[in-house]
């Protein structure tokens, strides 16, 4: 059921077993966890069916860090949230990312890949994504007649991701929620403030706001955190009328170690020595199994420890070359060979690698509130991007580890930007869109905003999911993670509600 909260009374009160702030992927996702149940659900959407300029500006706010995108065109806020602008690229943590690693701080998970694993397997027909399967390269090259690159294996490895159709939600699940007894979407309906009892260990209400609108309230037992990696903090700190600091925030970390994945696109080019060398496992998309897949290379895990580097992976595209000459410091190493011409500009005749790298978490890197105030009179977000010196070594030392590969399997000579100036990003750096870390999960409050089944250390019903509560992010596209996330919390209230 839909129902537009401009035509609600002024101070209406909606009563739910479950608040869930935020229609995205994962409040659309956990909402259907309970559809035609007897759990009443109210999921809570700033914004409407369609894209509306005035509620999109809500999402205006500041860098104080290094630079990044304008807020507002990272993210879409309305029914479905960035589905409706995403790319569909999907693949889950691992094990080896719920690790702790001793040489990223901050590192570990409170939970296991074990654990996650049934939760990774149910977020597949979620994104409308073919058989469970993230291993079978080889197998699924086979049956697609398509060669793998004859990797070593002690540096980078072929992993495959599989692509979304990408799942728009808000247009896939929209009639089953509108045909829902229990679900009920309140659009144009933007969350304000979460009031609490005296002692701030209790969500009792949600204070909510239409543009132009009445102003009213959600009463639920539990309260749900869905609206992103810089909206679930910034509801918090907002939330301050009980706890001057903010909910949940005794201990200064609500939107610390704010953490997005470190782009180079193009990384490097390779200039191709074997013209007919088939790459299109990589360049393609291939429908099989019910579903549509690529590869791409990335870390081992003993090469990321062997080299104390944070996980990365590399994209293939077949290009034309962008340099006329390869880096010497590299291809010295292999045959002596400094200065090299390409062998063709013709289009095919070069790949394209683009990177993507896991950053390292950083507790000064962070979202607050700033001076500020939107149209609701709410401060506003400012991001403080930070990118250390460790980890443009680290990429540094990935595109070279990526050329040399390439060099040793005999396919051509790489050339890079940041391989002539490794003191330097280049011009194509940038960052993910993926804003992570913000209330991360811990198995602790001095270390973390939320408990391993998502519940705010020191609150009893308020929980919190999405991609804020990643402690670290690895190399892969976060939206299949935080959907098996949402499904484990989903299932963790079931228990509570029973």
């Amino acid at each position: 059921m839909f129902i537009d909260g401009r035509e609600l009374p002024d101070n209406h009160i909606v009563e739910a077993d479950i608040c869930i702030i935020g229609a995205g992927a994962v409040g659309i996702s956990m909402a259907l966890e309970f559809n035609n149940t007897n759990t009443s659900v109210a999921l809570i959407e700033s914004g409407g069916l369609e894209f509306d300029a005035k509620t999109q500006s809500l999402y205006q706010g500041g860098h104080i860090g290094d630079p990044t995108y304008p807020l507002e065109t990272n993210r879409l806020r309305y029914f479905g949230g960035t589905t409706n602008h995403w790319a569909g690229h999907c693949r889950p943590f691992d094990e080896f990312d719920f690790s702790v690693r001793d040489w990223v701080p901050y590192s570990g998970w409170p939970v296991t890949a074990e654990e996650m694993q049934p939760y990774f397997a149910r977020s597949q027909p979620v994104m409308q994504l073919g058989e469970y399967d993230y291993d079978s390269v080889e197998n699924y090259a086979r049956e697609l007649g398509l060669k793998p690159l004859p990797l070593q294996g002690e540096r980078l490895i072929n992993v495959l991701k599989h692509q979304s159709p990408p799942t728009r939600f808000g247009k896939q699940y929209k009639d089953e929620i509108e045909k829902s007894n229990n679900i009920t979407v309140y659009l144009h309906s933007n969350t304000l403030e979460l009031k609490s009892n005296e002692s701030a260990d209790h969500v009792t209400q949600a204070v909510v706001a239409c543009i132009d609108g009445p102003e009213y309230r959600v009463k639920a037992r539990y309260f749900v955190l869905a609206a992103g990696g810089l909206e679930n903090p910034r509801l918090m700190l907002l939330s301050n009328s009980t706890a001057p600091e903010g909910l949940g925030n005794d201990n200064n970390l609500v939107g610390r170690f704010y953490t997005d994945h470190l782009l180079i696109r193009p990384a490097m080019d390779v200039s191709l020595s074997h013209f007919k060398y088939d790459f299109r496992l990589y360049t393609r998309i291939h429908n099989i199994n019910g579903g549509k897949i690529f590869a791409i290379m990335t870390a081992s895990a003993g090469l990321t420890k062997k080299e104390k580097m944070t996980r990365f992976r590399f994209h293939l595209y077949p290009h034309a070359p962008r340099y006329d000459a390869a880096v010497g410091g590299v291809f010295s190493k292999l045959d002596n060979s400094p200065h090299v011409t390409p062998l063709s500009m013709e289009r095919g005749t070069s790949i394209q690698v683009h990177m993507a790298m896991e950053p390292i978490p950083n507790p000064d890197a962070l979202v607050r509130l700033s001076d500020d105030l939107d149209i609701f009179g709410q401060r506003k977000l400012e991001v403080k991007w930070l990118v250390s010196e460790q980890e443009l070594a680290n990429a540094h030392r990935a595109i070279q580890i990526g050329a040399l590969e390439f060099g040793q399997m005999g396919l051509g000579r790489a050339s890079a930007p940041i391989l002539e100036k490794p003191d330097q990003w280049p011009a194509e750096f940038t960052s993910g869109k993926h804003h992570c870390g913000t209330t991360r999960m811990a198995s602790n409050p001095k270390q973390g905003v939320i408990d391993k089944n998502a519940k705010v250390f020191g609150i009893d019903n308020l929980f919190v999911t999405g991609s804020s509560i990643f402690p670290t992010i690895g190399h892969t596209n976060p939206t299949l993670n935080l959907i098996a996330f949402s499904l484990k919390l989903s299932d963790h209230l079931k228990q509570k509600l029973a």
